[in-house]
C-alpha cells in the first residue's frame, strides 16, 4: 500500500477556514505518518493511531470533526469501528479509503451507515484535501444553519410572547393561530379557525381599506375594536403583511395583533389624572391670589387712606389734631409690619418646601421674642385682654429669628381669630419647654390639613369672612421641622378657642 506524491501546483483550498480536528486510523505506519503530514501541511490538527480500540478512546476524548478510516486497521474491521462511531454520533463525519478489492458487501454496508466521502488506494493527495475541504464547508455550512435556525427560533418564541399571530390564506381565512391568539380572544382553537375574530375581516374596521392596503403596499397597520367574550371593547394595534410567491403575486397574509386595551386605559386615567391635578393646581392659584389680594387690599387701604390725611393736614399746617396723626402714623407702620409679615412668610414657604433655608443658632431668652411681639402688635392689642403665664430668664439656644417668626405668626394668628382673649404659656425645666398660645375664638373645624400651604379652615376663598393667607401654619409647621420642635394643634379648655402647642429642647 503506498501514497502518491502530491503535485508540487497543489493550492490548498483557502475555503478552510477552521482549524479541524481529524482522526486517522490506518494499520500501515507509513501510509499513517505520511497522512499525518499532509493534514498538518494543511493547517489542521492530526490524531492518529493504527488500532481501532485507541482511535474510539481518542474519539471520546477529542470529539473530531473528521474521521479518516482505512480498510486495513487492528482490533477490529473497519466497518465495525465505523458502526461503533455512528452508534455514538450518527452525524460523525467518515472519509472511507479502500482497496482496489473491496467486497461489495463491505461498499453497501458503508452506504447504509451513512460514509461521507471514499477515497481509493493508494490515496491522491489533492482528493484527499478536497475531500477534506468539502466536509469543511459542509461543517460551515451546518454551523451557520444550525445557527440561523436557532435565531429564527429565538425570534419565533419572542414574537410568540409579544403578539397574537394568525395566517390567512389569499381570501382572508384563517389556517393558523398561535396561542397567544386564543389566550387574547378567549376562543379555543376550534372557534379561532372559524374566523369569528378576524382582523383581516373585522365588521367595526374599514376592510375596503384594509384589502387596498394590502393590495397596493403590502403591508396594513391599524387600530381596530373588537367585542370578545366579556362584551367590552378591545382595542387591537394590527399589522398585516402579504406574503408573495416568485411571481409576486400574493399567496397569503402574516398578522400581528396586540391588545393595547390596558394600556390605552392606563394612559386615559393618567391624562384625567393629570387634568384633574391641573384643575386643583388652578383653583388652588385662583384661591390664593383671591385670598392675598384681599389681605393686601385692607392695609394698602389704611396706608392710603391715613397717608392722604396726614398729607392733607400737613400741608395747612394744622397741628392741632397731632394725636388723630400718630394713630393713623402708627395704622401705616402696623398695615406694614402686617404686608412684610404676610410677603415674608410667602417667600419662606417657598424656601421650605424645597428645603432651602439655613438655621443660625444662638443663645437668646424666649420670653423677650415673645413681650416683643407683643409690643408690635400692641394697637392691636388694645381691646384684647393679654394673659402672659411666664417667668423671666427662659434662655434657650436656636435660631432667633426663626424661632420669633415662628411665634409671630402664631401670635398674630390668635390676634386676628380671638373675639377678647388671648393666652401666651411658658414652661420650662432644665432641659425643654412647652409654649402655648391660645385665643378665645371659633377654634379649628378641621385639622386634618391645617399645616397644607393655602388651606384655612373649610371655608371657601370666595365667601371666607376669616383673616389670613393660609401660609402662616404652613411656614409654622415647617419652622418647627427645620428646628426640631414639635407643634400641635388643639382646642382650648380654658378660653374654648384654638390651643397651639410647641415643644422643643433648650439646648
Amino acid at each position: 500500500m503506498c501514497l502518491r506524491t502530491p503535485r508540487k501546483t497543489l493550492v490548498l483550498s483557502d475555503t478552510i477556514n477552521l482549524k479541524l480536528k481529524i482522526l486517522v486510523c490506518e494499520a500501515d505506519t507509513r501510509v499513517l505518518k505520511r497522512l499525518e503530514s499532509w493534514i498538518k501541511a494543511m493547517g489542521e490538527e492530526a490524531l492518529i493511531s493504527d488500532d481501532a480500540i485507541v482511535a474510539t478512546q481518542m474519539f471520546d476524548d477529542e470529539k473530531p470533526d473528521i474521521i479518516i478510516v482505512s480498510q486495513e486497521i487492528k482490533s477490529m474491521g473497519a466497518i465495525e469501528f465505523i458502526e461503533s462511531i455512528k452508534l455514538k454520533s450518527p452525524k460523525q463525519a467518515i472519509i472511507l479509503m479502500l482497496n482496489s478489492d473491496v467486497e461489495s458487501s463491505l461498499f453497501k454496508r458503508s452506504i447504509d451507515l451513512q460514509v461521507d466521502k471514499y477515497l481509493n488506494m493508494p490515496v491522491d493527495a489533492t482528493l484527499l484535501f478536497n475531500a477534506i475541504d468539502a466536509l469543511s464547508k459542509e461543517k460551515i455550512w451546518h454551523n451557520e444553519f444550525q445557527s440561523q435556525k436557532r435565531l429564527l427560533q429565538d425570534y419565533k418564541d419572542a414574537v410568540d410572547k409579544s403578539f397574537s399571530v394568525s395566517k390567512h390564506n389569499k381570501d382572508g381565512e384563517i389556517f393558523y393561530v398561535n396561542d397567544a391568539f386564543c389566550k387574547t380572544t378567549k376562543l379555543t382553537l376550534d372557534e379561532a379557525m372559524q374566523g369569528s375574530i378576524n382582523p383581516l375581516t373585522n365588521p367595526n374596521a374599514d376592510i375596503k381599506r384594509v384589502w387596498n392596503e394590502l393590495e397596493d403596499n403590502k403591508i396594513y397597520r391599524e387600530r381596530q375594536i373588537f367585542k370578545f367574550d366579556d362584551k367590552q371593547d378591545h382595542t387591537i394595534d394590527i399589522t398585516a403583511v402579504a406574503i408573495t410567491d416568485e411571481n409576486e403575486n400574493i399567496s397569503e397574509f402574516l398578522v400581528f395583533s396586540n391588545d393595547v386595551t390596558d394600556v390605552i386605559n392606563t394612559a386615559r386615567k393618567i391624562k384625567e389624572q393629570k387634568l384633574q391635578h391641573e384643575e386643583e393646581l388652578n383653583k388652588v392659584k385662583d384661591s390664593f391670589l383671591t385670598v392675598f389680594s384681599h389681605e393686601l387690599k385692607t392695609p394698602l387701604n389704611s396706608i392710603i387712606n391715613f397717608s392722604e390725611y396726614i398729607k392733607k393736614h400737613l400741608l395747612k399746617e394744622d397741628f392741632k389734631k397731632r394725636d388723630i396723626l400718630v394713630d393713623q402714623i402708627s395704622q401705616i407702620n402696623m398695615s406694614g409690619w402686617h404686608m412684610l409679615d404676610m410677603i415674608t412668610n410667602l417667600i419662606d414657604s417657598m424656601k421650605l418646601r424645597d428645603g432651602e433655608i439655613k438655621l443660625v443658632a444662638s443663645q437668646f431668652y424666649l420670653h423677650n421674642v415673645i413681650e416683643n411681639i407683643l409690643d408690635k402688635y400692641k394697637e392691636d392689642l388694645v381691646d384684647i385682654k393679654v394673659i402672659k403665664l411666664f417667668k423671666d430668664e427662659f434662655l434657650i439656644t436656636s435660631d432667633e429669628k426663626r424661632v420669633s417668626q415662628l411665634l409671630n405668626n402664631l401670635i398674630s394668628n390668635a390676634i386676628k381669630y380671638c373675639k377678647l382673649k388671648i393666652a401666651v404659656v411658658l414652661k420650662a425645666n432644665e432641659t425643654e419647654f412647652v409654649l402655648e398660645v391660645l385665643d378665645d375664638g371659633d377654634g379649628f373645624g378641621d385639622t386634618s390639613k391645617v399645616f397644607e400651604l393655602f388651606e384655612q379652615s373649610n371655608e371657601d376663598s370666595m365667601t371666607r369672612t376669616a383673616q389670613g393667607t393660609g401660609v402662616g401654619l404652613f411656614v409654622s409647621k415647617k419652622l418647627c421641622d427645620a428646628m426640631n420642635f414639635q407643634i400641635e394643634i388643639a382646642s382650648s379648655k380654658n378660653l374654648g378657642g384654638a390651643r397651639v402647642v410647641i415643644k422643643g429642647n433648650k439646648e
